[in-house]
């Protein structure tokens, strides 16, 4: 859920005269538009999101905006206090037995859904059974492979029944492990397959049940309440909730906007209450205000370079379009809160280990070297680019993408290269980078849960969130590895290893920058945080008038 771009002056001057004229960046407008009843409760806030895609499934299609609709409305089993550490949800309590295979979790009596039915055992079940049917394109499948008997139902190899997942007891789900997983816990707090999905509504006989927020029960603080396909939805407050005495806002109606200058426009008017991810262009009117709050996120902006496809399928190619890229001009096109950065797990992620940000431990994987770019170009045989095929960049025409792409392309011209820009429909983008045949494609991944292998697994041979379908034999040992070494600080070492493999020895994979997330809320908010992956906890949120 972030931002990206750099900027050379002239599209400085570009951005902040289509951007920002005529804004005030007082932010009065927008106070005012935040009414609260007579107990203080605050009646709705407005937020933004980009462009509808993807599906509201936890076992399905779960891109951008399904994150929102989860943080919202479906609460985990186990989620982090706002310093990391696990705390229990749904799961009253939880056990882990002793040889680290079985994990048992205790449903508490009063978890509801929204309407008013109890939430089960199987409800968390029905959305692991579903997502290891292949047919129902669940994202996040791999992430369910850690389970006795998962990966060989997904592979069709063994039934669903034989998955060592019990949920005989409606309030005691019991999983069993084919063998240790270090970080299996950590993914019962955000990742979608480990969500529940209510067995009544969400079955594979009814594949829109998702979009039908009759059907879209809610187990969280809100619940999807209406839908206007393209435009908005709106959530309002769980009245059976387990905690819905401690809930104090209302209502959220998340609107869906792409253009960057229509949000800042409507957060000025007071049309959206809040501007999460706002952009740098408008975030640089507000400094000195109130308004304007920064929020540090494990999120990283980065390239995919296709090994199966030419060029890009000699390393010599890959590392020679990697060094000569300059990160602070592409910084400086993003703005304020970005900064460049080589690694590939975010930078600011902070260990478990010690707490150290991740881009100290790992220091720099990749130089920028110009002279060396070329170099390597001609020892590939393209001598200052001569001989190359097409090459394309595809990316989202959404936020600052464009001019991102317009430095890269001005980069990569002075190692002797003429690349192709191909800006897409976002919609249009996820579905065509899920076909793994583009050359350069443009991402950006924000941490599912608060681990490393977050980002590291999704490179792991096969898995289902390897767009450039690469492989790599010494990457994958490191990470089976890291998966049963239980030891933190010896994890960490191989998974700063398997980096390494990706971003400095193979270079499928070259890291940007990363972003701290710009945010405009009216200044008499109070009373809410960001988690330690970066999603916001509104339960509490207050009005304070000074």
């Amino acid at each position: 859920m972030k931002k990206n771009l750099r900027r050379q002056t002239w599209i400085a001057a570009l951005l902040g005269a289509a951007m920002i004229s005529g804004f005030t960046a007082c932010g009065d407008k927008a106070s005012s538009k935040v009414k609260t009843n007579e107990k203080g409760e605050i009646l709705e806030v407005v937020v933004a999101n980009q462009s509808e895609t993807g599906e509201y499934d936890p076992a399905g299609a779960a891109a951008y905006v399904y994150f929102s609709h989860q943080t919202y409305a479906l609460d985990p089993l186990v989620t982090y206090t706002p310093e990391g550490l696990f705390k229990s949800a749904t799961a009253e309590k939880w056990e882990i037995s002793d040889d680290l295979l079985t994990y048992t979790f205790w449903i508490r009596d009063d978890a509801k859904w929204s309407d008013g039915s109890s939430v089960t055992s199987m409800d968390y079940k029905n959305t692991m059974l579903r997502a290891l049917l292949p047919e129902n394109g669940a994202w996040y499948v791999d992430f369910l492979f850690p389970i006795k008997g998962a990966s060989e139902a997904f592979s069709g190899s063994a039934s669903l029944d034989e998955v060592a997942i019990d949920a005989s007891d409606p309030k005691v789900l019991k999983i069993t492990l084919a063998s240790p997983c270090a970080y299996f816990l950590d993914m019962f707090a955000n990742v979608p397959t480990f969500m529940p999905s209510n067995c009544k509504y969400a079955t594979n006989e009814d594949k829109a049940w998702d979009m039908d927020p009759a059907k879209n029960l809610g187990n969280g603080p809100w619940y999807m309440a209406e839908r206007k396909p393209g435009e908005y939805i709106l959530y309002k407050k769980n009245p059976y909730y387990y905690d819905a005495e401690n809930v104090n806002l209302l209502s959220i109606k998340m609107r869906f906007m792409d253009d960057d200058q229509a949000k800042s426009a409507a957060y000025q008017t007071g049309e959206l209450t809040i501007l999460s991810g706002a952009p740098s262009s408008i975030a640089e009117r507000y400094q000195g205000k109130p308004d304007l709050r920064f929020s540090e996120v494990p999120q990283t902006n980065y390239i995919m370079m296709n090994p199966n496809i030419a060029p890009f399928d000699n390393p010599k190619v890959r590392k020679a379009f990697a060094l000569a890229l300059n990160r602070k001009d592409i910084a400086t096109v993003v703005g304020i809160s970005c900064e460049p950065s080589t690694t590939f797990v975010g930078r600011f992620y902070h260990s478990k280990v010690d707490g150290t940000p991740w881009g100290e431990l790992q220091g720099d994987l990749l130089d920028e070297n110009l002279e060396e770019a070329k170099k390597l170009l001609a020892e590939a045989g393209y001598p200052d680019g001569q001989g190359l095929p097409k090459i394309t960049y595809t990316y989202p025409s959404m936020n600052y993408e464009g001019d991102v792409a317009q430095v890269l392309q001005q980069q990569w011209k002075l190692l002797g290269v003429d690349v192709e820009l191909q800006a897409l429909e976002n919609e249009v983008y996820v579905a065509q980078r899920r076909e793994k045949k583009d050359q350069l494609i443009r991402m950006q991944w924000y941490a599912d849960y608060n681990d490393p292998t977050s980002w590291l697994m999704m490179y792991v041979t096969g898995n289902s969130l390897n767009d450039i379908n690469w492989s790599n034999e010494k990457y994958d040992e490191l990470m089976a590895e890291s998966n049963l070494e239980l030891d933190a600080a010896k994890r960490q070492d191989m998974l700063l290893a398997a980096e390494k493999v990706a971003v400095s020895e193979e270079t499928v994979i070259v890291p940007l920058f990363t972003n701290n997330n710009t945010n405009l809320y009216p200044p008499e908010l109070t009373n809410f945080y960001n988690d330690v992956i970066g999603y916001p906890n509104y339960t509490g949120m207050k009005v304070e008038v000074k």
